[in-house]
């Protein structure tokens, strides 16, 4: 007769399994909860916050401090109410505006690369009309100077783009010309950090058809030559003049500077286009879009442009343009004293001085 052991006796035996079980489900319940708190919290995260990296700032920005640089194309709200595209609306000039007159365009001084790619795509769609944005030295035998020559009532246009006097407007000058233009001036200008850069870049695609982006030995030499050092920078001096010479123009005055980084800025981006659409209303231009839609306009003309030359960028490997440290400290105190000869006695002398700080402290 074989002896049974009381402790593995029938009763006992089904106790001991059954609490075995019952452990096992109860930590694999806590691991299933902490698995999923872990996956929520992330899960609420902007990607791009859970994926930082210096893939976020733009190929041609390394250079500005990583908080600037950041913003300026990284998407971090959610833009899915903005699939719904709204209508475009294409009024043409017989069919808006004043009947008895031709509603003249403003002048629009655009440092070389300064405006947003998608701009003239974005004041179509904002004014509703079809010639919305125009530009000064384009001509035909029916526009000169960004008039239609056949217009006789109605809106002729709304912006007119110009570089002078980078490229000078003498005969005639933009102050003889008052005329023809309203009052009111839009200053689109971009930090000589980026700007000097792009400016060679566009300059050897338009007149060498450059596929490419050129060499760093190209930009070296392009650098020290007219960026040059603290005795000798022609390119900041006709950057600063160009601004000067809008600032003070008689007959004219300054509405709003458009800094070329807050376009592509989730925040800044849209703030200025709202104010954007603001100054244009008040100057007796249509706005086809409300304000609480201009999000939603900015996102799909402007920043999904700028997302888009980033990415292009990117895949070609470009590299970023450099300075030296003597040309960085030069650049970065010549935008300092530049703010500081503001003395607020033009219109728009704040906000030109706010952006001048900003660009005196990306070179940081």
């Amino acid at each position: 007769m074989v002896a049974i052991n009381p402790a593995s006796t029938g009763r006992r035996r089904p106790t001991s399994t059954v609490g075995r079980i019952f452990l096992r489900f109860l930590i694999s319940c806590l691991f299933v909860a902490f698995y999923t708190g872990v996956v929520k919290r992330q899960s609420k995260q902007p990607l791009l916050a859970r994926n930082k990296t210096d893939d976020n700032i733009p190929a041609d920005t390394k250079s500005v401090s990583k908080d600037t640089a950041a913003s300026a194309i990284s998407p971090q709200k959610d833009w899915s109410h903005c699939l719904d595209a709204q209508p475009n609306l294409n009024i043409t000039h017989a069919d808006a505006g004043p009947r008895d007159k031709v509603k003249n365009p403003l002048w629009l001084p655009a440092y070389p690369t300064s405006l947003p790619e998608g701009y003239s795509n974005f004041l179509t769609e904002l004014t509703g009309l079809s010639s919305a944005s125009k530009l000064y030295y384009r001509s035909s035998k029916t526009l000169k100077r960004c008039h239609n020559l056949n217009l006789k009532s109605g809106y002729d246009g709304v912006t007119c783009e110009i570089v002078h006097p980078i490229v000078p407007c003498k005969r005639p000058s933009p102050s003889a010309q008052a005329a023809n233009f309203g009052s009111v001036v839009l200053v689109a200008l971009r930090n000589p950090l980026t700007a000097f850069p792009s400016y060679q870049q566009e300059k050897a695609e338009k007149y060498h058809n450059a596929k490419e982006q050129v060499t760093k030995e190209e930009w070296i030499s392009f650098r020290d030559q007219y960026v040059g050092n603290s005795t000798h920078s022609p390119l900041f001096q006709e950057w600063k003049e160009f601004i000067l010479e809008w600032r003070n123009m008689d007959k004219y005055h300054v509405a709003m500077y458009l800094a070329h980084e807050e376009w592509a800025d989730e925040t800044k981006g849209v703030a200025l286009v709202t104010k954007f659409a603001r100054v244009l209303k008040e100057e007796g231009f249509p706005i086809q879009y409300h304000t609480d839609d201009l999000a939603c306009l900015w996102h799909k003309n402007i920043l999904q442009s700028a997302i888009q030359k980033k990415k292009k960028h990117e895949d070609e490997g470009r590299y970023v343009a450099e300075y030296t440290e003597q040309q960085k400290n030069f650049l970065a105190a010549e935008l300092r004293k530049f703010s500081s000869e503001l003395d607020n006695t033009r219109p728009g002398d704040d906000q030109l001085k706010d952006i001048l700080t900003r660009y005196s402290a990306d070179f940081k």
